[in-house]
């Protein structure tokens, strides 16, 4: 396994003084004197001889030389010799030996990477152990550096890593966070969903004035005996799917599903004064787009029938469950909206006295008087038949026109067909 760089580095430091001197008996001082201080040492006396030593097998395994280097040998300069060895890619820490007045020469020299340099003056052999000492602890401060600047390189790079990490961690958590805020968008009305993401709950609240639509297909049992179900409620899930297009348009809420009968109303969770006269249109155009589907189906005698009833009234709006969240409405009104849709007949939007007299002067209207529903309580009730002509863009008094959009300050941008 191969050494780690760092490991490298931890390790003690060895050094052999490499002395380059050509004058043999001051070689030989120098070396008695740095032994005795307890350097190891090797002598040279030229620069091919060190060369010759670099390159040889009796160098594998030494320690790592630092070289006390005369400036001028006889063969060659201690910058030639540099060179020669940079060559090699044999690059070793070293000191300079210059003649005195060389100071300039010596300094040129720590330019080029000596460590410090020795004026050959009288005596300068005692200034030898000390100079090779201080060169230790430059290159051991430089050592230590080195590895202090590696283990900020690795630091940095595994920081690196993490905030990498940390960052795809939080764009998932991100990621998964908007696919649930648009699921709970999707399930609930954006103003609630809203509220619940920032507080965590929200409030039930009163309302006054919401009608009530249900959708209720009829002998939705004797079309299941005779249709597979797979298709049947594919059908019923399309059907569906364009309701809650058509209550998009109009600004309905839509509420819930139950089997096969289809809830929504107008006027929450934003209130809105038109709610009645937007919920009538909503039905009407519900009616008017199963009829024309009901036409695809007619060699098979399966297609839907509706009845739809409407009532405007009071009711307490709010969100309930704690794992799976459901918007939804509870009073009076829903109990009548609900008789309404039993009392209704086949393609007919049947709608209560209450919303009648809401509606009643952009609607034609059949009265039926009173009507016993199924738990023996008279209530009026009108079929609506159409818009009146002076507010219908179209010959069947389905689509409103520019006039009662503006009168009802819809959004004439907004094409309801």
């Amino acid at each position: 396994m191969s050494e780690n760089p760092i490991q490298h580095l931890l390790r003690p430091r060895e050094y052999i003084i490499w002395i380059v001197e050509d004058d043999a008996l001051l070689n030989n001082v120098i070396t008695r004197s740095l032994q005795k201080a307890g350097w190891k040492c090797k002598s040279f006396l030229s620069g091919k001889e060190i060369l010759e030593y670099n390159n040889s097998e009796e160098k594998s395994g030494t320690p790592n030389p630092i070289m006390l280097l005369d400036f001028l040998l006889d063969d060659m300069n201690a910058i030639e010799l540099l060179n020669k060895l940079k060559e090699l890619d044999q690059c070793y820490p070293f000191v300079i030996m210059t003649g005195f007045g060389d100071e300039k020469t010596a300094v040129e020299l720590m330019k080029l990477g000596a460590i410090d340099y020795i004026v050959k003056e009288q005596f300068f052999v005692g200034k030898v152990v000390r100079v090779i000492q201080q060169a230790n602890e430059k290159l051991e401060t430089t050592r230590k550096l080195e590895l202090s600047r590696r283990q900020l390189e690795e630091s940095a790079e595994k920081l690196k890593i993490l905030n990498k990490k940390i960052n795809l961690q939080k764009l998932t958590i991100e990621n998964e966070k908007a696919k649930t805020d648009k699921l709970l968008q999707s399930v609930l009305p954006k103003s609630i969903a809203r509220e619940l993401l920032e507080k965590g709950f929200t409030k039930p609240r009163q309302y006054e004035n919401v009608s009530i639509l249900f959708a209720d297909v009829i002998g939705f049992s004797d079309l299941a005996r005779k249709t597979h179900p797979i298709e049947l409620v594919t059908r019923l899930d399309n059907y569906f799917y364009i309701f809650d297009e058509i209550i998009e348009q109009y600004g309905l809420e839509k509420i819930k599903t139950i089997g096969d009968c289809y809830m929504c109303a107008g006027g929450i969770p934003e209130e809105n004064i038109n709610n009645p006269v937007l919920t009538v249109l909503t039905g009407l155009k519900i009616q008017y787009t199963i009829d024309k589907l009901k036409e695809e189906y007619i060699s098979d005698n399966s297609g839907f029938r509706l009845r739809l009833g409407i009532h405007t009234g009071n009711v307490v709006a709010g969100v309930v469950g704690k794992i799976k969240f459901a918007y939804d409405i509870w009073g009076d009104a829903v109990n009548i909206a609900s008789r309404l849709v039993e009392a209704g007949e086949e393609d007919k939007v049947n709608v209560s006295e209450k919303t009648f007299s809401l509606t009643r002067d952009y609607f034609v209207f059949t009265k039926r008087g009173n009507v016993i529903t199924k738990r023996n309580c008279p209530m009026k009730m009108y079929f609506v038949e159409r818009l009146l002509p002076e507010y219908s863009e179209d010959e069947h008094g389905i689509l409103p026109n520019s006039k009662l959009m503006k009168k009802l300050n819809m959004n004439e941008a907004i094409k309801y067909y």
